[in-house]
Formats: structure tokens, sequence, C-alpha cells
């Protein structure tokens, strides 16, 4: 592990960019809506994104709202970070974008989704220092896909365009496509339903934030 202010120069020089969609824009959790309802669907994305937004603003890094919605850069929601539009396409064309356009201005960028609010500090930064040694890092999630992926070099729009996304095979076919092996960071669940919000209490971090207990009040409810 690297001493204090070596964290801080690697940390300085990283991107963390969260993937969101407008509520009021867009439907959001969809597959989660059809197992606990619409309202209790929104409920865990706006809690999630609570949740992930404290996490992320304790590391030492430049943190981005990538929104889905061009007409929603300026919703109240997107206003503490710098937002960025993630254009139009499917999921890997926008990851593709939102990587390329701050690979230009940072040594490493991160790419996180709004849907694994137990995502810690300490698991970011080891994906982080992972980039010092890695072209790449990936965390991989329970369902056969990743809650983020990382990396130091630039990238292909064909390797995430060839990508199925949404299966149980999404990050192996990423990965095949990588010019080098990854990192793998702890693996997670990317909440996607009902299911899946009974695995959030084992994973949380051992110190949680107010927005993470906040959360797993809810879930217990």
């Amino acid at each position: 592990m690297a001493d204090g202010q070596t964290l801080d120069n690697e940390i300085m020089s990283t991107a963390i960019a969260i993937f969101v969609k407008t509520p009021s824009l867009s439907p959001v959790k969809t597959r989660l809506a059809a197992g606990i309802g619409n309202t209790a669907a929104q409920q865990f994305y706006l809690l999630s994104i609570k949740a992930i937004h404290e996490t992320v603003k304790n590391i030492n890094a430049s943190p981005y709202w990538a929104v889905g919605e061009q007409n929603g850069l300026n919703e109240l929601l997107w206003q503490d970070f710098p937002r960025l539009y993630t254009g139009e396409g499917n999921l890997g064309q926008r990851q593709h974008h939102i990587y390329q356009m701050l690979l230009k201005e940072h040594e490493h960028v991160l790419l996180i989704g709004a849907d694994t609010p137990q995502i810690s500090t300490a698991i970011l930064e080891q994906a982080i220092i992972a980039l010092n040694t890695n072209d790449f890092v990936i965390g991989p999630a329970s369902d056969g896909g990743y809650y983020l992926f990382g990396g130091s070099v630039p990238t292909q729009q064909k390797i995430w365009t060839s990508v199925p996304w949404s299966t149980n095979s999404t990050l192996e076919c990423l990965e095949d496509g990588l010019p080098s092996k990854p990192f793998h960071l702890p693996l997670l669940t990317d909440v996607d339903t009902k299911l899946d919000l009974e695995n959030i209490e084992n994973e949380m971090p051992s110190i949680m934030n107010k927005a993470q207990k906040k959360l797993l009040g809810w879930i217990k409810i």
C-alpha cells in the first residue's frame, strides 16, 4: 500500500463518472419495479444515488455525473458534480464516449453506475491503485456484469459495441475484447431485482456513510 501522500497524488489524477438517468425524464430500475412497484423502485434509485454520491465525494478524485438525457443536465439532482451528457446509443457506446472524453483530461478514469450503493471508498481506492500497474480494472457483479470499469489507456469503440448487455456473459465478453487482462476487484451485487436487495446488507462496508445507513434502513422496512 502506498503512503498517504502518494495515494493522494495517484487519486488526484483520476476521474470518476457516475452513470445516471433522470427519474423525471426516463424510466429507472424497471426490473426492480416489476418486483416492488414503480414508487419503491424510484425510492431505491434516489437513495442509491445519494449513497454513491457520499462515497465518491470522500475520494480525492474528480467526480462527474454522466447523465443519460441531454435535457437532464440542468436537473437539481445533478448540480453538485460537473455534468457530462453520455450521448446517444446503447450502454456500450455511452460508456466508451465518456471514457474517451475523460481520458483526455485525466490519467485514470473509473466508470460506475447507480445500482451498487454498497460500493466503498476502499474499493474505489483499490481500483485507482491497481491502475498504476494494470491498464484496466473491473469490479465484477454477481449477475455476470460489472459495477465498475476503469482504465488508463484508450479503447476502441468496437470493444464496447460487441458486448451483449444485461446478460450473464456481459463481463466475459467485455474482457475478451480488451487488449490486456484487467485487475479484478471484489465481487458485488448490482441491484436489478427484489432478490438483489437481500444481498445489500452483507455487502455494505463495515463503516457506512449516513446515506448507506439510510438505504439499509429503507430495505429493512
